[in-house]
């Protein structure tokens, strides 16, 4: 779900994988949980292995900080405004909700976020995620971060095994479990070519991992919750699915009839994010259209509406997608002209 809106050229099968994933979010969140179970072993860990696999790392902080505010911070913002706002005013209308906890849940953000912007999270905390590790890669030695990693699992590991209600503003605590595998993702960067010398043995493994959940209901993850399953098996469970998955997607560039919607869709990743929850709620809670399928089809397709109409618009990839460029061009900013 990270944006690249303005980047280096694409890879295709990344492209395909996070179509694969997008798809697996979106149908985490309508299926019910005999089929969500399974997706929710891998489908937001394998976002956070993408963004450290797509990761460069910049010796500039403050570059670095505010290029990746304007992709990931800008459409976050504008997205809670168009969605948020018009849901929060309705439920304190209704008095649902008090004007206190209107105006702390967009500021407290991660677990407070529920209903439309309940998939919000991952953005403040990939976007800390993304911080930390350029911190880390920048300033202390590769074989320490791999040390620190481990403790973070730790830390991880404990928080929900004995604070499980503890959470931080922006889903922070989180970054304990999902940094290891971003960093992960950065470091299969360097070996992908060694490791696809292995397809068919990770896809059985990615076989193995679900038959596993089928005995092991537990083991999964919910990570906006801080639930990391069971320590270590329920990670290696989510690499080899995501290991898999990588095979399967570099296997799709050999038929574009397969790849090409992919593609798009992965390309579209970010907008699908934001849009496919709350048009779904609105055919469930307001239409009364209870099949899973049905909203699926409706919310992915919407949302992929969505995406083409903004990424044909300067305005539309400026504060939706996150674009620099758009948006220098839209504001005059030029203070912009160097990030």
């Amino acid at each position: 779900m990270t944006n690249t809106t303005s980047g280096p050229a694409r890879v295709g099968w990344i492209d395909a994988l996070k179509g694969i994933g997008i798809l697996t979010v979106a149908a985490g969140h309508i299926f019910p949980h005999p089929v969500a179970k399974y997706l929710y072993i891998f489908h937001m860990p394998l976002f956070f292995f993408i963004g450290g696999f797509l990761f460069k790392p910049s010796e500039n902080s403050r570059e670095f900080f505010t290029k990746k505010a304007f992709h990931l911070l800008v459409p976050y913002v504008v997205f809670l405004c168009l969605i948020y706002v018009p849901c929060e005013v309705s439920e304190y209308l209704d008095n649902k909700e008090s004007l206190k906890e209107a105006f702390a849940r967009p500021v407290l953000g991660g677990r407070y976020l529920v209903g439309w912007c309940a998939v919000f999270w991952y953005i403040t905390c990939f976007f800390l995620v993304q911080q930390l590790m350029n911190y880390l890669v920048n300033n202390v030695k590769r074989t320490f971060i791999a040390w620190l990693m481990f403790v973070c699992l730790l830390i991880s590991y404990a928080l929900n095994r004995w604070l499980p209600s503890f959470w931080l503003p922006w889903n922070a605590d989180v970054v304990f479990a999902a940094i290891p595998i971003f960093y992960t993702g950065y470091l299969y960067k360097s070996c992908q070519s060694e490791m696809a010398k292995f397809k068919w043995v990770w896809i059985l493994m990615m076989a193995g991992a679900f038959v596993l959940t089928w005995y092991y209901p537990e083991n999964i993850y919910e990570m906006k919750s801080g639930r990391y399953g069971i320590p270590f098996v329920t990670l290696l469970s989510a690499l080899m699915i995501i290991f898999g998955l990588i095979e399967i997607a570099k296997l799709t560039e050999h038929s574009v009839f397969v790849s090409k919607p992919l593609s798009e869709l992965g390309k579209a990743s970010m907008i699908v994010m934001y849009l496919h929850q709350p048009v779904q709620l609105i055919m469930l809670e307001h239409l009364s259209i209870t099949s899973p399928v049905l909203r699926f089809l409706v919310a992915v397709t919407v949302s992929m509406g969505g995406y083409y109409l903004l990424n044909n618009m300067e305005i539309g990839r400026a504060l939706f997608l996150g674009s620099i460029a758009d948006f220098r061009k839209i504001f005059g900013r030029n203070k912009l002209a160097t990030v």
